[in-house]
């Protein structure tokens, strides 16, 4: 192009040459500033230099400079200004791109590469015709390229928007992939060899890019753009175009006028403008541009602009005109209607909508900015300028290699931190690293500044891009919180406020996933809908957006009427809860009720049972079943207080019918225990008239179960039998029998109701067999293996009585008594180690059982684990078990440890606490049998003299005197027995001394203590053998006596102890005796 041709231009003085790569030099190292936050600073002095246009010899960079260039010596970065307008592409002032290549060294202006010599093209102007395109106007410029409005010659001289840059990068292969309504699409690409150029068509869709647009409507200067001034100010902007633009546009969009803007009727009245425009008139071609005034200086950006204005200005349509024309538009429309956050909302919905196709395919923008953004004249946002994008294919080998060598730009104050820090030679993130997250940061401080009209961040220092305001730009970006839009804007809704957060998070992994997931909460916030992908904080908006969604039921009258169905459903639900708590309740009622029933069938299991457990049963039955509301009856007022209609407990009558029947028999059963176990204690204490005061009341009881229950078990017809048999009611027992026989148990329960009958009656070979049917007919019957244990236990089966309470432990685990019984059995058995894991299981899942605890202590007195065994037997005393045997155990623990004087001392303070306790002086005389014998027997005498039946102190009195008095120790020994044949104690000592004396009676003690074997016991039983064998020279005892001391070792009681015991001396010539202790220290010592 001619000189004299650019002279005679308006434009000379805007740009130099074509040369992008020279564009600016000196000022590309200055961070130019966009006009937008231009108007929000205050005026400074202009400088005419920094002014001056012209072509400039490029100058040094400054020391900081040097070093970020030495920085960026592997990545190619590009570095752009808040400016850069995009008109129909990337267009506005100059935007600095720093490229480092290895070859070419560092460069301003351009990608790296060489230029070829001889090939500076000239600048295509105004009215030239490039590659079969006539350009009709400039409508932007930027770092890479120029955008002209064209006419394509050959295809009837149609309007299309031209793009002329050097002919490289992969823009037009990107846009080409690229199919969407919000992405500005690629008719054609032609590229000049010759002059190195390529031409980039792309449709003409008129519009301005969003930044003008905002800036036109004075959004940032002065008040929020609305979504109506956001339509005014691309009206006025439109009027850019020449006239056959305009017709093109408005052929497009129907024949429109033009509505007057509020900044143009501003000026028109003298009233401020956000940015004032300059008249042509006042300012020549003839005056050189270096002699004008600078603050007479026109826009670099909208000097031509103004022109056209000027040029083409012509009638307006009145507002009515546009505002019919844009129902037909729905973009415009849904613009000039909506408020400044919901057009805000939909524009950005409407970018993330493309932006998510062009992440579908591979693609990332990387250089979005409100300059990047079209807004079309129908009011359609369309993504612009993919110079800067890079398209990694997934599953290609070389997509990493690729990526690193694809060119990281950007425009600073819109990038995200992990963007910038990629910049950074030693930040921390690298290039791959950089992904579609980033580009949704970018549009969340579109949104953010279109909302609050300022940037999110402020702007970066005008001094230069620098390593060290790269750095702060980070580090601003990563503190946490977020900007708050909130605090900018307060009557942001807290749900756009919370999206913002999340778009501008600095750990890309907490913001959206995908611009899709943005996009969607974006359209959920247009329609009222609660957010999807990011939290909504506020209910009240939630409340909000339910109203609006459902306008016809926020009416006065459809309040009304909600209020009067909420008041009805409120009393409905109201009913509902109160029969629901009340149903609760009844479960919860059940729930203690069922487990009252079944502590009180342990404690009420009268056999081998002491009178303390007994009397603990009685209380909990009697409450048990003053909480079902069942009255206790006597004899004496039976007719007053029974009768068949007689009410359940509210409770109860809750239930279901199954649950019903289920109380109900319980309440049967234990009735009929509670009546039996009152009948037992009257007879082992009671006198005659009391034991039979007790039989009345045991039948006027059966009697009012009878006349409450629909069919009573036939059990109960046997019990009663027996009880009238007791009261001389020979005809009423055997009516009663009658009606048992005819009721002939059908059941598993029924028959373990019977065993339980023939237990507790005294016949436990009856009892066996009808609880061997029980279980027949039900193998998983808790309470059939509960009572066919107690038939075993009493026959002394132990062994079998330990198999039955497994079998309870696998039908009810959780039940403690179970694991206790089992316990009892296998120590009675002579298994103390089974024994006390079985005791272990029972106290785990009864913190309280204090049976378990003293068990549990005596069995570790068994395995001589004295420590241990004072521990429980004080947990045990602790829960109430403060029998003889207990403060003996205890006292004995205590010795063993050497703790003689801890005992003295315990047993002085119980004993004065309670002198006439007899227990605690018989507990004292057992621990002084081994150091204080005369203490001992004085003990035994003060009880003695007492009591002279007392079991124990006769035990004790035969031990002191044992060893001096052999007979009177034995006739002390059968007072015990006597007065309890349960002691086996004084059957384990009686038969030594009567095998001393070489009594054959010691063999029916011996007899007994394999009854009730232990490991000691079986033991003593052997030397008793042994010794009445010598006694007696009838060496046939003596084999007997090797069979039970190896069941005795086997029970865990040590060989070593047999060793030296005098008491087995006259077994060491056997062969039997020596090889079972071999056989036994062998495997000791293994």
């Amino acid at each position: 192009m001619s000189g004299e041709h650019r002279a005679a231009s308006d434009d000379d003085e805007l740009f130099d040459q074509w040369n992008l790569a020279d564009d600016d030099p000196l000022d590309s190292l200055r961070w130019t500033e966009d006009p937008r936050q231009r108007s929000l600073r205050k005026p400074s002095k202009p400088s005419t230099e920094a002014t001056r246009e012209g072509t400039r010899e490029a100058q040094p960079l400054d020391p900081e400079s040097s070093d970020l260039v030495q920085d960026f010596a592997v990545d190619s970065v590009r570095i752009e200004d808040a400016s850069m307008s995009a008109g129909a592409g990337s267009a506005g002032e100059p935007a600095v791109t720093c490229v480092y290549d290895p070859d070419a060294g560092f460069q301003i202006g351009g990608r790296s590469g060489p230029d070829v010599p001889g090939r500076r093209a000239p600048l295509p102007r105004p009215g030239d015709e490039v590659g079969g395109f006539q350009l009709v106007i400039e409508l932007g410029r930027g770092a890479f390229a120029r955008v002209f409005l064209a006419e394509e010659v050959n295809l009837g001289r149609r309007l299309v928007a031209l793009k002329i840059s050097k002919a490289e990068g992969d823009e037009p292969q990107i846009l080409a992939r690229l199919q969407h309504a919000h992405i500005v699409p690629v008719h054609s690409v032609h590229d000049d060899s010759a002059t190195g150029l390529r031409l980039l068509c792309m449709p003409f869709l008129g519009g301005a890019n969003l930044a003008q647009v905002l800036e036109e409507s004075c959004g940032y200067a002065n008040a929020r753009a609305t979504g109506k001034g956001l339509v005014e100010a691309l009206d006025q902007l439109s009027q850019r175009f020449p006239t056959r633009a305009g017709e093109s546009l408005s052929l497009s969009r129907g024949s429109i006028g033009r509505a007057p803007s509020r900044s143009r009727l501003a000026s028109s009245r003298g009233g401020p403008r956000c940015d004032s425009p300059v008249s042509t008139t006042a300012m020549t071609a003839a005056t050189p541009v270096s002699e004008r005034p600078a603050h007479h200086r026109p826009s670099r950006r909208y000097l031509p602009i103004r022109h056209l204005m000027e040029r083409i200005a012509g009638a307006e349509a009145p507002a009515t005109a546009v505002a019919d024309h844009d129902e037909l538009l729905p973009s415009r429309r849904f613009l000039r209607g909506a408020d400044s956050i919901r057009a805000a909302v939909w524009i950005v919905a409407r970018l993330a909508e493309g932006l998510e196709h062009a992440h579908s395919r591979g693609l990332l923008h990387r250089d979005l900015k409100p300059s990047n953004v079209l807004i079309a004249a129908d009011g359609t946002p369309m993504l612009l300028d993919f110079n800067l994008a890079v398209a990694i294919e997934p599953g290609q080998e070389a997509a990493a290699e690729e990526l690193d060598k694809a060119m990281l730009g950007g425009t600073l104050p819109y990038m995200a931190p992990e963007h910038l820090d990629a910049f950074d030679p030693k930040g921390r993130t690298k290039v791959q690293e950089v992904d579609e997250r980033s580009d949704l940061y970018s549009l969340g401080l579109i949104l953010f500044e279109m909302i609050a009209g300022e940037p999110a961040f402020d702007p970066p220092p005008s001094n230069g891009p620098t390593l060290h305001t790269l750095r702060r730009m980070v580090e601003e970006r990563r503190r946490s919180p977020a900007p708050s839009l909130k605090a900018r804007r307060p009557d942001v809704p807290p749900s756009i406020d919370a999206l913002v957060a999340q778009c501008l998070d600095p750990n890309p992994d907490r913001r959206h996933a995908s611009a899709g997931d943005l996009a969607e909460d974006l359209r959920r916030f247009l329609d009222d809908l609660p957010m999807k992908h990011c939290p909504e904080p506020s209910l009240t908006e939630r409340a909000g957006k339910w109203a609006r969604r459902h306008p016809m039921l926020c009416g006065s009258t459809s309040i009304v009427a909600a209020a009067m169905v909420m008041v009805v459903l409120l009393g409905l639900a109201a009913v509902q809860a109160y029969e629901g708590m009340q149903g609760l309740h009844s479960r919860l009622r059940l729930r203690v009720f069922q487990h009252d029933v079944l502590e009180c069938r342990f404690l009420l299991n009268t056999f081998g049972r002491d009178d303390a457990l007994i009397r603990k049963g009685i209380a909990l039955a009697a409450a048990t079943l003053k909480n079902a509301q069942v009255a206790e009856t006597d004899a004496a007022d039976f007719e007053d207080r029974v009768s068949p209609e007689q009410a359940a407990a509210p409770w109860i009558s809750r239930l279901g019918p199954l649950e019903r029947d289920e109380v109900q028999r319980s309440i049967v059963e234990l009735t009929m225990q509670l009546a039996h176990a009152r009948v037992v204690l009257s007879s082992r204490h009671g006198v005659g008239q009391q034991l039979r005061t007790a039989l009345e009341n045991a039948v006027a009881r059966l009697d009012q179960v009878e006349a409450t229950t629909s069919r009573p078990p036939s059990v109960l017809f046997r019990q009663r039998s027996r009880y009238r048999a007791a009261l001389g009611d020979a005809e009423g027992a055997v009516r009663d029998r009658a009606r048992a026989d005819a009721q002939p148990p059908t059941t598993s329960h029924e028959w373990t109701m019977l065993g339980s009958f023939l237990f507790v009656s005294g016949d436990p070979t009856a009892a066996e067999q009808a609880l061997r049917e029980a279980v027949a007919r039900d193998v998983t019957s808790f309470w059939a293996w509960f009572n066919l244990g107690h038939c075993h236990f009493d026959q002394g089966r132990f062994l079998e009585a330990a198999s039955d309470f497994t079998a309870c432990v696998v039908a009810r685990p959780e039940f403690a008594w179970a694991h206790f019984n089992r316990g009892l059995a296998l120590a009675r058995a002579g298994r103390p180690r089974e024994a006390k894991d079985a005791f272990n299981a029972a106290v785990a899942r009864d913190g309280d059982f204090a049976e378990a605890f003293v068990n549990r202590g005596l069995v570790e007195l068994e395995l001589d684990q004295a420590a241990e065994a004072e521990a429980d037997l004080r947990k045990g005393m602790d829960r109430g078990r403060r029998d003889p045997a207990v403060l003996a155990a205890l006292g004995d623990a205590l010795v063993r440890q050497g703790k003689t004087v801890e005992a003295e001392r315990l047993f002085g303070e119980w004993i004065g606490q309670a002198p006439r306790d007899l227990t605690l002086r018989v507990a004292r005389g057992i621990t002084r049998l081994r150091t204080d014998p005369d203490s001992a027997a004085a003990d035994f005498a003060t009880v003695l003299a007492v009591k002279p039946r007392h079991a124990l102190a006769h035990y004790g009195m035969a031990c002191v005197v044992r060893v001096t008095d052999r007979a009177r120790a034995i006739a002390h020994l059968d007072q015990a027995i006597q007065a309890d044949p349960g002691l086996i104690d004084a059957f384990e000592a009686r038969a030594l001394e009567r095998a001393r004396d070489g009594d054959r009676g010691a063999l029916d003690d011996v007899d007994r203590l394999i009854k009730s074997p232990t490991a000691n016991r079986l033991y003593n039983a052997s030397c008793a053998l042994a010794i009445l064998g010598e006694a007696t020279r009838e060496p046939r005892f003596f084999g007997r006596a090797v069979a039970i001391l190896e069941s005795s070792f086997k029970a865990g009681f040590p060989p070593a102890h047999a060793v030296d015991d005098a008491d087995l001396a006259p077994l060491r010539g056997r062969a039997d005796y020596v090889a079972l202790l071999a056989r036994y220290r062998g495997d000791a010592g293994r």
